[in-house]
Formats: structure tokens, C-alpha cells, sequence
């Protein structure tokens, strides 16, 4: 039977006996990734035990997922119990609390971006053509497809669930091609065009998939 949020308190116990500490991380978005693909989550709170989300649509079925922070650092986690939009979630085990929230990494971060398989249209002023999505993200995305486009080029990118958004090529390589959105894409628009790109799958099939493997994967 699936617990919900009044049924489980918002701190879990440790083996101590004692309560583990949450500490607030101002809402900073992440991304979950799922078997059905990967949709974007906000951290509400964290202790080494377990981390507070919640969604801009409806939360995710499956139990045990992926959360990824923006340094691209990942922590298997577990549902402990799910709300409308929200769900509390163990970590597979203990964290570094400060690590957590300090997102260290030896590279600049760059904004959360989806893996995301689906068709798209690029329209360059001359051209209607098929493309192949690779990523999204709030700022821009990238995708292949058989025209070959300039640096710098000015095109049009239609998506479903998005429209279609003025952007212009910030590199290439081969066919695939990297571009930047004349205006960004807003959080909550982001969030429904991954769920409309990628439905999440039955959660009687998805409970069936083997568990996440113990420890921080880096």
C-alpha cells in the first residue's frame, strides 16, 4: 500500500534513535532520471538520510530513481512516501550533507539539462527539416539533423509541448548541432514538455525493476 506524506514524519529516524537534521536548500532545482526518462525536481530540503522534492507535475511513480544535481554529481534514492507534487525519498546511504548543498565541482555548473529521444523541426529561412532531439534544457538544446547549418545561424526549433522557440547555433560538430534560445524556456514549461515528451511508465511494471545500487555513484 503506498504511504503518503501523513503517514511517514518529514524526519526519519537514524540508528541512534535520534532524529536526522534536515537543512533548507532554498528550492534549488535538480533532475530526477527515471526508467522512463529523466524530469526536472526541486530540492525542498536534505539530511544525510533522505531529500525532500517536489515536482511541477505529477510525482514520478517509481520508487527507486536517480536524483542528479547540476555538478552532475548522483545519489540513488528510495520513495518513503509521495504527496500531490511532492515525495519524501531515502538515500541508499549516508551523505555528506555540506557536500551536498555546496555542489562542488572543478567545472563551472551549467544549467539542468534533460536527455531527452524525440522528433523536432529545425527551419533554417530556407528549410523544413526533421530532427533528432538530444538534450533540453531552460537556455537551449541540441539535436541532429542532415542540413548543414552555419555558426551563429539563426533558425527555428518546434518541439511538442514547447512551440516553436527562435534560437541560434552555438556550435556543431558534423550534423549535431548545440543552439541557444532567443528567450528562455520557463521553469514550469520545462518541466511539462519532459513529462509530455517522456509519460511515465506503469508503476506495476516500473516496481519491478531491480534496486539501485548501494553508495553515492560519481
Amino acid at each position: 500500500m503506498m504511504k503518503t506524506a501523513s503517514d511517514i514524519p518529514n524526519l526519519r529516524t537514524g540508528a541512534d534513535g535520534r532524529m536526522a537534521k534536515r537543512t533548507s536548500v532554498m528550492l534549488r532545482c535538480a533532475k530526477v532520471v527515471c526508467q522512463s526518462g529523466e524530469y526536472v525536481a526541486i530540492i525542498r530540503d536534505v539530511s544525510e538520510l533522505g531529500v525532500g522534492l517536489s515536482f511541477l507535475h505529477e510525482t514520478p511513480p517509481e520508487a527507486r530513481i536517480l536524483l542528479e544535481l547540476s555538478n552532475g554529481a548522483t545519489y540513488p534514492i528510495e520513495r518513503a512516501w509521495m504527496a500531490k507534487r511532492r515525495g519524501g525519498y531515502e538515500f541508499a546511504s549516508a551523505i555528506d550533507v555540506d557536500e551536498f548543498i555546496q555542489e562542488s565541482s572543478e567545472f563551472s555548473h551549467r544549467p539542468i539539462r534533460l536527455r531527452i529521444a524525440a522528433l523536432a523541426h529545425v527551419f533554417d529561412g530556407k528549410k523544413n527539416v526533421v530532427a533528432g532531439l538530444c538534450d533540453l534544457s531552460r537556455d537551449g538544446a541540441s539535436f541532429e539533423c542532415e542540413i548543414e547549418l552555419d555558426q551563429s545561424a539563426e533558425i527555428c526549433l518546434s518541439l511538442s509541448g514547447l512551440g516553436q522557440k527562435r534560437s541560434r547555433v552555438r556550435w556543431n560538430k558534423d550534423l549535431a548541432y548545440g543552439i541557444q534560445f532567443d528567450e528562455p524556456v520557463s521553469i514550469e514549461d520545462f518541466a511539462k514538455v519532459a513529462l509530455k515528451l517522456q509519460p511515465f511508465l506503469n508503476e506495476a511494471v516500473t516496481e519491478q525493476w531491480p534496486r539501485l545500487p548501494v553508495g553515492r555513484v560519481a
